[in-house]
């Protein structure tokens, strides 16, 4: 109820008469009771108020109190936010270095990934590489076996035909230093050698012997025992007593003594490839014997002749050494003034010219003796030739005078 129905009411009670309080107290005694009733209820929430508003003054305080503990950490927060500011604004050039940092460290990033590519790309190159390296070597190794084999093949094969090979050898070399080859119906005895010359009347004997298989152990006790069963051909007094065992050249190295002397004779193992020296050697033989025969003042003449092929033989291995040493220099420099990048295309060129150019020297075949009179007319017309060309000089030539262009 609101206070202007209280000030009715009392209005109304203390305006009432005489007569009205009279006739009508009972009513006027129930607004007593109501308006008892509502100061008391007034009182009570008057009470209520009160509490609240005590309790509203404590959290009025209460508030304040806050406020001022919000104030003071507000302040502090600001001059902390001052602070952190001055603070960014010192950590401002440290950001702009970390962009700058970041931006080399995501450029070097970049350059790890690309140097980590191409370092895979090279190590894939490299493990290609190494994949056609160790292809080549088995490739290489498995040529080298198989060289190796046909190596073995080859010899075994030269073995097995070593005596067809060394009276082969034999015949042309008596054929080009005229030798008397003796076949075999001709040999007046009945256990025949290998390979017979004969030589101031007497007979030489070139036994050729190879080794049954390719392992060389046994090869020189092999040759040891051929050497004592020379002696039935030794026995003979028309056969020399310097007698010869021929062995392939790559069997040679296993036998350590080259000459074995018995009592009545001598055996001498050779090789092929010096055949042709030890029967030019036995030639000579015939020749001391001829020379027995000659003049004093023949002998003198032939002396002088071989002295003076002797001293031309020589002369010319030493010009050809010298003229092959210049001549090595001389191509030594020329590679070395190409050798450059800007003259690599002409090096190139010349490489290429030089595997088609070729240098065709005079050939000679066995069985055929040189014509001094046919070199004399060749020598005569390359002369001509030079001359003519202006490649060589002559007294004549180098004596003319030029003539004057005034």
């Amino acid at each position: 109820m609101e206070y202007s129905d209280i000030q009715e009411k009392l209005k109304s009670i203390t305006k009432s008469n005489f007569f009205s309080r009279l006739f009508y107290w009972s009513q006027i005694t129930l607004k007593l009771g109501e308006l008892s009733n509502i100061i008391e209820s007034l009182i009570i929430k008057n009470s209520q108020t009160s509490n609240e508003t005590e309790l509203l003054n404590q959290k009025i305080i209460n508030l304040e109190t806050d406020y001022q503990t919000e104030k003071k950490i507000n302040q502090k927060l600001e001059t902390e936010i001052e602070i952190v500011k001055n603070k960014n604004e010192l950590l401002n050039p440290l950001k702009l270095k970390n962009v700058e940092l970041l931006t080399e460290l995501n450029k070097l990033k970049q350059e790890e990934l690309a140097k980590d590519a191409k370092r895979d790309s090279l190590m894939n190159k490299w493990e290609q590489f190494q994949a056609n390296a160790e292809q080549r070597e088995r490739k290489k190794e498995e040529l080298e076996t198989i060289k190796e084999h046909e190596e073995k093949e080859k010899i075994k094969r030269q073995w097995l035909n070593h005596e067809e090979n060394v009276n082969n050898l034999i015949k042309i070399i008596c054929n080009e230093q005229s030798v008397d080859f003796i076949e075999k119906d001709k040999w007046p005895y009945k256990k025949q050698p290998d390979n017979i010359i004969k030589i101031c009347d007497e007979y030489i004997v070139f036994d050729a012997k190879s080794p049954r298989n390719e392992e060389l152990d046994n090869f020189p006790k092999y040759i040891r025992t051929q050497v004592d069963s020379l002696a039935k051909y030794a026995q003979h007094k028309d056969v020399k007593k310097q007698l010869f065992l021929v062995v392939p050249e790559n069997a040679l190295h296993v036998i350590q003594n080259k000459i074995y002397e018995d009592s009545n004779y001598c055996v001498h193992i050779v090789s092929p490839q010096s055949l042709k020296i030890t029967i030019w050697s036995l030639k000579q033989i015939e020749h001391y014997e001829f020379a027995e025969k000659l003049s004093p003042e023949d002998r003198e003449n032939l002396a002088r002749a071989f002295a003076g092929s002797m001293n031309y033989i020589k002369r010319v291995i030493q010009i050809n050494s010298d003229m092959n040493e210049h001549g090595i220099e001389l191509t030594e420099r020329m590679l070395q003034l190409i050798s450059k990048k800007s003259l690599n295309s002409i090096r190139d060129k010349a490489l290429e010219y030089e595997k088609g150019d070729i240098v065709n020297a005079s050939l000679q075949r066995g069985g055929k003796a040189i014509d001094l009179k046919d070199e004399d007319i060749r020598h005569k017309d390359i002369k001509s030739k030079a001359i003519n060309h202006e490649i060589i000089s002559t007294p004549e030539t180098s004596n003319k005078i030029e003539p004057n262009e005034d």
